[in-house]
């Protein structure tokens, strides 16, 4: 009787289990393409990534080969850094480099006297990073990859040159009203790769 309940307890257990992880996305390692107008390649879970997340209308072209930083392997894109992360999940080894951080872009987060009400439905809040997402800029978070594409807002909406921005961990938006697409990215990797270039010239 003790053997059948613990064999029953075991049989429970897996099943509970099986039924609280979900799959592992199904990726072709050995999958490769090509973009001859930069020259670069894109394969395996970067190219599953870049796929799933919009492909060069969300990341652009690949501007770089994979290269290694810092133990990890990266590829520069023209609007963002692809990383791959093997101490994660399988689920999310694959991440968008937050390097609208890396550029010093986050700004105070708003006073609590600015902080809108769970009513306000037309802002979003982010307690993490103390800033809210509307409008365009929201729509086209929503539609486009959410927090995994763009990571956490960290700025209010400002003009710079006369342009409504927003930055995001990840991203920096534009708002283009007359524009088909009211909302275009900015080639954040290409500015932060030509900066270490540059950078890394002048020593």
């Amino acid at each position: 009787m003790f053997i059948r309940v613990q064999r029953f307890i075991i049989i429970n257990m897996i099943l509970v289990a099986c039924q609280a992880t979900p799959a592992l996305p199904d990726i072709d390692y050995s999958a490769s393409r090509h973009f001859p107008d930069t020259g670069y390649t894109v394969q395996g879970e970067f190219l599953h990534f870049f796929e799933q997340y919009g492909g060069e209308e969300s990341l652009g072209q690949p501007i770089s080969s994979e290269m290694l930083v810092d133990g990890w392997t990266m590829q520069y894109f023209e609007h963002g850094r692809l990383e791959r992360h093997p101490e994660n999940d399988a689920r999310y080894r694959i991440t968008v480099g937050w390097l609208g951080e890396v550029l010093h872009r986050r700004q105070p987060p708003l006073p609590p006297s600015h902080i809108p009400s769970n009513a306000d439905k037309a802002r979003h809040y982010f307690p993490q990073t103390g800033h809210t997402i509307s409008g365009d800029f929201w729509d086209y978070f929503q539609a486009h990859g959410d927090t995994v594409r763009f990571g956490l807002p960290i700025s209010e909406p400002f003009l710079l040159e006369g342009q409504l921005t927003q930055d995001f961990q990840s991203a920096r938006f534009f708002w283009t009203p007359e524009a088909d697409q009211r909302v275009m990215l900015e080639d954040i990797g290409r500015v932060h790769l030509e900066m270490i270039l540059n950078t890394h010239s002048g020593m």
